[in-house]
């Protein structure tokens, strides 16, 4: 793996997400007061702001329509400073949309999500972008369309590209091939991790060691409040969540991944990296929104600093 990469291209979704909490018990079949809000996510969107809240230089390629919402959203991360050439406009479909209906307590009572764009992301895009991939980390999500993922892990193995996948999610990580050589480093929970092993019962552990055997070269499968695994052929190695007083729970997987690669781009070790992305998922959960607007390598050094050990400390024989 080629070590020092000064630049991160993120690749996948790009979304509007609306919230719209009840003033009270939401009912349905009748008209409901609310207060609403509008953000803006999607997992590889919510990765490139956070990498460039930590100063590192990144690039989104991704699709979004020719509408309002295309147009705020890409303006929203060319102001944060993330290079928006890469995105394609789309006259046909509308830009990605997450609407959730929130009781007053802030539990779900309805989502309602329009993705079709996204389909959108094909193998035919991505040949288009690759001379633009150079020596950079590539990060994707599987929000990608199943032909693209393969297309892309394709061309990881044959070009040795350093590419970082996240599972999304257990219907989504169905998507990725059997054969996993070619993915530089693999971010899944244990819930997807098991899913895409068919293997329910398997141990954290366990199921680490199945995917570096099945040719990711290195593993982050977190455990929710247990922390998270990083697993690599050197051996495995488990790092304690931070602890966090919980506000929002929205991003803090992107964090973590964010501040990870940051983290690996500047030689980290694996253990190093995933302990700084620890920092990074525990500071956004305390915060009200997805991306944390304070974010910073001096903030996730400042906090690990009060509250385990320096991020880039080595252990030594």
């Amino acid at each position: 793996m080629e070590p020092g990469a000064s630049r991160i291209v993120c690749i996948g979704g790009a979304a509007v997400d609306r919230k719209y909490r009840g003033v009270a018990t939401i009912r349905p079949g009748t008209s409901n007061p609310v207060v609403s809000e509008r953000s803006f996510g999607g997992v590889a969107r919510n990765v490139a702001e956070n990498i460039a809240r930590l100063g590192t230089p990144v690039s989104l390629v991704s699709l979004v329509g020719e509408d309002d919402n295309g147009r705020a959203l890409l303006e929203d991360l060319s102001r944060i400073g993330v290079d928006i050439r890469p995105v394609v406009l789309s006259d046909t479909h509308a830009t990605a949309e997450y609407v959730a209906v929130l009781q007053p307590d802030g539990e779900l009572a309805i989502g309602l999500a329009d993705m079709a764009i996204l389909d959108g992301i094909s193998p035919a895009l991505l040949h288009r972008m690759q001379p633009d991939f150079g020596p950079a980390w590539i990060f994707a999500d599987c929000n990608l369309p199943s032909e693209t993922l393969h297309e892309l892990i394709d061309l990881a193995r044959r070009q040795a590209l350093m590419l970082a996948l996240d599972a999304v999610s257990t219907p989504k990580v169905g998507r990725l091939p059997q054969d996993l050589s070619g993915i530089s480093v693999f971010f899944l929970n244990l819930d997807e991790a098991r899913a895409y092993l068919d293997r329910p019962e398997i141990p954290p552990e366990a199921a680490a060691q199945a995917l570096l055997a099945l040719g990711a070269e290195q593993v982050i499968l977190t455990l929710g409040s247990k922390g998270l695994i990083a697993a690599d052929p050197s051996g495995i190695v488990t790092i304690d969540a931070i602890k966090a007083e919980i506000v929002d729970a929205t991003g803090a997987g992107d964090a973590l991944i964010a501040a990870t690669l940051v983290a690996l781009s500047r030689d980290a070790s694996l253990a190093d990296a995933a302990r700084l992305g620890t920092v990074a998922a525990a500071l956004t959960v305390e915060s009200h929104v997805s991306v944390r607007p304070d974010l910073s390598l001096a903030l996730l050094e400042a906090t690990l600093s009060l509250r385990q050990r320096p991020p880039f400390e080595r252990e030594h024989p």
